[in-house]
């Protein structure tokens, strides 16, 4: 690689990192009132699962844990949390009593309206200084840039050798 063309893949690779980190840094307890990214994540998941599987009664630890990409114990203690503050409740799974179902109360089921809500207005203030066309051009771009990503990881790791360091 010549000179010219390592410099400008520099510039390139610090762009992007520069744009990831702004985004990391974005400070989001003014708009999530009281409660962590991580919460939020937490309630919208259960949430999601009471809508799409409206005959279970509620969601397992285990895969709460796969869903979020955290520890089972990572899980358990934001767990505590929202059952302190009386947004969710375990129950004992009759089949099986093992494992815990875990269920949004209606304190929990509130939250994640509020949320919505408030993240939704959020959203339509940055989509209104953007103009719904760029906004949409932009978030088809960062789609198209992370499936361009992940398709060079798969590529990557199909092509790495047992035991081989990149």
């Amino acid at each position: 690689m010549n000179p010219r063309d390592e410099e400008r893949e520099n510039q390139l690779l610090m762009e992007y990192f520069y744009m990831v980190k702004a985004f990391q840094r974005l400070n989001w307890d003014s708009l999530l009132k009281g409660v962590s990214v991580r919460e939020v994540q937490l309630l919208k998941t259960i949430e999601q699962f009471h809508c799409t599987h409206p005959d279970i009664p509620g969601v397992y630890v285990n895969d709460l844990a796969e869903r979020l990409g955290i520890t089972k114990s990572g899980v358990s203690k934001l767990l505590r949390y929202l059952e302190a503050r009386g947004q969710i409740e375990r129950r004992v799974d009759p089949d099986n009593r093992r494992n815990t179902f875990v269920c949004l109360t209606e304190e929990g089921f509130a939250m994640c309206k509020r949320q919505r809500k408030n993240y939704g207005a959020f959203l339509m203030r940055v989509v209104d200084a953007l103009g719904e066309a760029r906004y949409l051009e932009i978030l088809a771009g960062m789609r198209e840039m992370t499936q361009c990503m992940a398709h060079e990881l798969e590529q990557a790791n199909e092509s790495k050798k047992p035991g081989e360091e990149t």
